[in-house]
């Protein structure tokens, strides 16, 4: 246990050496507070950028809370994936190619150490990235449109860090099984962009699927309530991380026994 604290240290070490911990929460923040400031403003931008013909007059309904909060959620959907994805790509290969990961290993430290703090430094910025902007993003909502309740907040963030938290252990599993940094970009998100295509398309087949989780978040901004569905794509979703997960130790085991 200590050695795997001493390597998650410097995970957050590192982290913050390279101003992950600053850069991609502020990002974040900025996903977040766009929304809401755009839509309230929406109708004074067009008038600016005087992009309608000369006595056109357009009214645009202000949208409502929740409506601007799952528009937050689709822009992390795109934006937020590709940020995460980009910023873990090189997580283990990097350090593979590096020489880093062999340098260690020569210590006693077990192969899950090693892997689950890498994975455990990448929930961390995960989670504080999405906590952080969708608060910024609610309390924006809050001033300048309506207040949401925060029971439908915390409930909704809970189940979309779900989702995010699943990016970024099939980014780590990538990075352990690929060398270049672009390929494991690139595949992770061709995966993650497919499956959410698929149980978009095929969805009363697909309601164990862990793209569900971004489904059951806006159901649960609107109604406070998730589907029956839910703890099937819940329980498949975290049963999903655990063998994923396993699965990039046993790969890294053998990678660097034959190395």
């Amino acid at each position: 246990m200590r050695q795997w604290t001493v390597l998650y240290r410097k995970e957050l070490t590192e982290m913050a050496r390279n101003y992950k911990l600053l850069w991609i929460p502020i990002v974040f923040i900025l996903l977040g507070v766009m929304q809401p400031v755009s839509s309230y403003y929406m109708q004074e931008i067009l008038d600016t950028f005087g992009g309608l013909p000369e006595g056109t007059i357009l009214e645009m309904p202000t949208p409502t809370g929740v409506e601007v909060l799952m528009q937050v959620l689709s822009n992390y959907g795109m934006f937020g994936v590709l940020i995460l994805v980009l910023s873990a790509m090189g997580v283990v290969s990097a350090e593979r190619q590096s020489g880093v990961a062999g340098m260690i290993m020569i210590k006693p430290v077990p192969y899950s150490s090693y892997i689950v703090s890498k994975w455990a430094g990448l929930v961390t910025i995960t989670l504080i990235s999405l906590f952080t902007g969708y608060a910024a993003s609610w309390y924006y909502t809050n001033v300048l449109i309506e207040t949401v309740p925060f029971e439908l907040i915390f409930q909704s963030v809970v189940i979309y860090s779900i989702w995010l938290v699943f990016v970024v252990t099939l980014t780590l599993f990538f990075s352990t099984i690929m060398k270049g940094n672009g390929s494991v970009a690139f595949v992770t998100i061709f995966v993650v962009f497919a499956l959410s295509t698929v149980t978009s398309i095929l969805g009363k087949n697909m309601k164990w699927s862990p793209a569900t989780m971004i489904e059951h978040t806006g159901q649960t901004l609107l109604s406070g309530e998730v589907d029956a569905s839910f703890l099937l794509a819940f329980m498949t979703t975290i049963a999903m991380i655990i063998v994923v997960l396993i699965s990039s130790i046993q790969i890294f085991k053998r990678k660097e026994l034959l190395d």
